[in-house]
């Protein structure tokens, strides 16, 4: 409840400070008329551009604890738990990782087998993040082959070019030949040392070495899971890439109903490397690092200031509204694990 409390003090106090000064970037008249302006037609597209997006990963999730357990989780049940991880993710410290322990708690508590539940989450994890990693790539790509960015916007397209092949080949690495990956980390770290004269953070070394393990290791149970099921893979496949387009979909239709002039594969491009960093859990959420990144990124690759107001309404669907629904979902699941409970059990046909 400590945790809670300062998660959502510590959000709170963020997002008051992006929500009073982001807006002033473009001047204060001019932010008010593009709220003025905007089209509620593409607003609420963009809301359900979101809708779309949380579907796509709670049919995502129950697909993959399907797979690897007797029976399937509701559609219902998945979406509720979704928004949960999402409110979750948005409040505590830990993000991703803040969620998932949730959504196997929740798990658990419905009977399901704790170790299939851990692998569905690998299977989820690396599904969604390779997704993120596909389109962020790809419009990169044709960004700096199509575009005029400039010096500085094409070296800065470059190198997170470069930045996502290098993560692609050490995943590979880290999946195909483990023991090869760790010494390559534990020599790296030995050579930073030398540099910084020895002033690295204590412990972080140890920490590492646990996320190149754990990484191999969910890359190697996903592979296994997919040759499992074969025909399925497609389909997870597209519902991962359905949850970052979707996501992105409503960024777009937030900058078209403002009237705030970006095209759409540079708002792709600025996207994806907003998400990326945001998953570094620095902050709840990525609070704070999303928005600073989305427009440090887009000045880079010609977009105006104004851009503030249409990131800070992409927000609203994306990272605040989940918080409430998040709270007023959980309390649901709960009230309905009591009621079960005291009915004398659950059904064998699967969760409502």
């Amino acid at each position: 409840m400590r945790r809670l409390i300062r998660g959502l003090l510590m959000v709170g106090s963020i997002g008051l400070a992006l929500h009073v000064v982001l807006p002033q970037v473009p001047g204060i008249e001019r932010s008010l008329r593009l709220v003025a302006s905007s089209s509620h037609l593409l607003v609420g597209a963009a809301f359900l551009a979101e809708l779309a997006s949380e579907l796509c990963y709670a049919e995502l999730l129950g697909r993959s604890v399907a797979a690897t357990n007797a029976r399937r989780p509701g559609r219902w049940f998945m979406l509720r738990l979704t928004v949960i991880g999402y409110g979750t993710a948005h409040v505590l410290p830990g993000g991703g990782a803040a969620a998932a322990t949730v959504t196997y708690d929740v798990l658990r508590g419905r009977g399901y087998e704790p170790a299939k539940v851990g692998v569905a989450l690998a299977v989820v994890s690396v599904l969604v993040y390779g997704a993120l990693g596909v389109l962020f790539s790809g419009s990169l790509t044709y960004v700096i082959l199509d575009r005029d960015l400039g010096p500085a916007g094409t070296a800065v397209s470059i190198l997170l070019l470069a930045a996502i092949v290098g993560m692609a080949l050490g995943a590979y690495t880290v999946h195909r030949r483990p023991t090869l990956a760790r010494r390559a980390v534990q020599r790296g770290w030995r050579i930073a040392g030398r540099l910084l004269g020895g002033r690295l953070p204590p412990g972080a070394r140890a920490w590492l070495l646990r996320f190149v393990s754990r990484l191999g290791e969910e890359l190697r149970v996903t592979r296994r899971q997919l040759t499992v099921h074969p025909t399925g893979a497609s389909k997870l496949a597209a519902l991962a890439l359905g949850y970052w387009a979707f996501d992105a979909l409503c960024l777009i239709l937030m900058f078209t109903a403002l009237g705030v002039v970006a095209d759409p594969l540079v708002l792709l491009v600025a996207y994806g490397a907003a998400t990326t960093l945001a998953t570094i859990p620095l902050t709840p959420g990525g609070i704070g690092v999303f928005e600073a990144t989305m427009l440090a990124t887009l000045a880079l690759l010609g977009v105006g200031s104004e851009a503030a107001i249409a990131i800070l309404g992409y927000r609203l669907f994306n990272f605040w509204l989940p918080i409430p629904l998040a709270a007023v979902l959980y309390l649901s699941l709960r009230l309905a694990r009591r009621a079960r409970g005291s009915g004398g059990g659950r059904t064998a046909t699967g969760d409502p």
